[in-house]
């Protein structure tokens, strides 16, 4: 297994003590542990240089940072962020995400291996009116994230 090569502390990382680079170890493992499959380190990269232009050239962001919910702020970021990567570079990944992390939640400790089954994209939630019936209609609306509908 290769080294993480740590780059030099960055002007964010001074101001508020958050290693960017770190955080997005720290997503791309959740995700690589969550799917059992690997996913490049370049991926990290990507999303703390994103953090790095977002969060820290912009001064109404560094006060927050100085707590817990700065670094939870960052976390929520990056993984939407992953799941535009992810989206990009991998969308047969992207398409079993679940929804909540792709608009930042964190991934549910049961991993995507242990017998969940996604249903194919073209394929509606719901079979039959009686069905549709008692659901309701409003769980009818179509869901739009990231265009994950256009992805073959």
């Amino acid at each position: 297994m290769k080294r993480k090569v740590y780059a030099p502390v960055t002007e964010f990382e001074r101001a508020t003590s958050f290693c960017p680079l770190y955080l997005a170890w720290r997503i791309v493992d959740e995700a690589r542990d969550y799917f059992r499959t690997p996913i490049p380190e370049a991926f990290a990269d990507k999303l703390a240089r994103r953090a790095e232009a977002v969060f820290a050239h912009h001064p109404s962001w560094q006060p927050r940072f100085k707590s817990a919910r700065g670094r939870d702020a960052i976390l929520t970021s990056m993984r939407h962020w992953l799941a535009g990567v992810l989206a990009r570079e991998r969308p047969v990944l992207f398409r079993d995400l679940p929804e909540s992390f792709k608009i930042g939640h964190p991934l549910p400790e049961t991993p995507r291996s242990s017998g969940r089954k996604s249903a194919p994209a073209n394929q509606s939630r719901f079979t039959s009116a009686a069905t549709v019936s008692r659901m309701g209609r409003r769980n009818l609306r179509p869901r739009f994230v990231h265009g994950c509908e256009l992805l073959p």
